[in-house]
């Protein structure tokens, strides 16, 4: 048995492999590079091509750029008009933004337990925390599965007064349920193009749909509450418009329109990586002991932004601290996607308790991220592998 990295063995990398990082190719370069020497930095056409891109993709009638993936959840929140009162149903194992998006609105984020298997909110739990006020039901396709909209909109239609269904898609972009692609299976979509995502604008996000008036609004919002952007002035020859609203400066530039259109040109080439990697994964994890896949539904194909496993904490002498940090040792950048909403302290006021989630304490205490992103080689995928296997060897009872 090899002696592990942190008790003083060597390790298996001599560089540390992160969790994820952005992969950037020269074309990616050279369109940045033409934006920067054209006539418009922000405002321009840019960000007009990568909206008509995204949409296409997706499946849907409109896209709106913002500026990052939690500028995009605040804009498709307040393109309802929420209140003081109303309230958005969230998935407790989700990032912060999820729920804050809802706060900067004046609503109460509800935050209701996760499936134990897929980690994706729990359909019983959205139907036992579902009120008067709920204006909102936000599924969160952890980890690059949609969660099951199917179902949702079940709930939906069985119930009075009806309620939004949102998509948290941060992390699936190319994912698809039941032949349908993310982004277009829910009233409206939120996506986040930080480096990590499944394509990068350095910063930035978007929102898709195919209503109207969530598309107008999110318009309207993201410049100011202005009615009508620079370049609209520009053709119409004047120089008056009117802010009717409240809104915010979360407009997209040039420059980051341009790098994300041309990272979505290859977002077919980067999700078969993607794949190609957990299928790696997948293989190793089915002859380990004590070391689960997380579920995914059927009719889910998934895009892989995270790959998480779940451990048998029965099967191993130590609890999941002490196998991240073994791994880390190993330079086997892992990481654990997410701390439950409830735990942290800001939304003590809010009345929840970890008893109130018995699935997400669970799958908490267990998950750990293993790394995956297009840049990285076979070795590297063989190195996570060595090392998940020495670590699962040493801690195994």
């Amino acid at each position: 048995m090899s002696k592990l990295a942190i008790y003083g063995g060597d390790p298996i990398r001599k560089t540390m492999l992160q969790y994820g990082r952005q992969s950037v190719s020269v074309k990616d370069i050279e369109a940045v590079k033409e934006v920067l020497l054209s006539d418009f930095l922000t405002t321009g056409p840019a960000v007009e091509k990568f909206e008509h891109a995204l949409a296409k993709f997706c499946g849907t009638k409109y896209a709106a750029c913002v500026s990052s993936g939690t500028a995009a959840l605040h804009s498709m929140y307040e393109s309802l008009e929420l209140d003081i009162g109303d309230e958005v149903i969230v998935p407790s194992i989700t990032f912060a933004a999820t729920a804050n998006a809802a706060l900067y609105c004046g609503a109460k984020p509800v935050f209701v337990d996760v499936d134990r298997d897929t980690l994706l909110i729990d359909i019983r739990a959205v139907e036992e925390n579902i009120s008067l006020k709920t204006k909102i039901v936000t599924g969160v396709d952890y980890a690059g599965q949609p969660a099951n909209y199917r179902s949702l909109y079940e709930l939906e239609n069985n119930n009075e007064p009806k309620f939004n269904i949102f998509a948290d898609a941060a992390h699936s972009l190319g994912a698809k349920q039941n032949n349908k692609s993310s982004g277009s299976l829910a009233d409206a979509s939120s996506f986040s193009f930080h480096p990590v995502k499944g394509i990068t604008s350095g910063e930035g996000g978007a929102i898709t749909t195919d209503n109207p008036k969530i598309y107008k609004k999110i318009k309207t919002f993201r410049n100011h509450g202005i009615n009508a952007d620079y370049r609209q002035r520009e053709d119409q020859a004047t120089w008056e418009y009117n802010i009717g609203e409240i809104g915010f400066n979360y407009r997209l530039s040039d420059i980051h329109a341009a790098l994300g259109l041309s990272q979505l040109s290859d977002i077919n080439l980067n999700l078969k990586k993607r794949r190609k990697i957990a299928q790696a994964y997948d293989r190793a994890i089915d002859n380990l002991t004590g070391v689960k896949k997380v579920k995914t539904l059927e009719e889910n194909d998934h895009s892989y932004h995270l790959y998480v496993i779940k451990l048998d904490l029965d099967k191993f002498k130590v609890g999941r601290y002490e196998f991240f940090q073994s791994m880390r040792a190993e330079n086997i950048g892992v990481n654990v996607h997410y701390v439950p909403l409830y735990r942290h302290s800001l939304y003590s006021e809010f009345g929840f308790t970890t008893k109130d989630f018995p699935n997400s304490t669970y799958v908490y205490e267990r998950i750990l991220t293993l790394p995956i992103w297009p840049g990285m080689t076979d070795d590297d995928v063989n190195s996570v592998i060595i090392a998940l296997n020495k670590v699962v060897e040493f801690y195994v009872r």
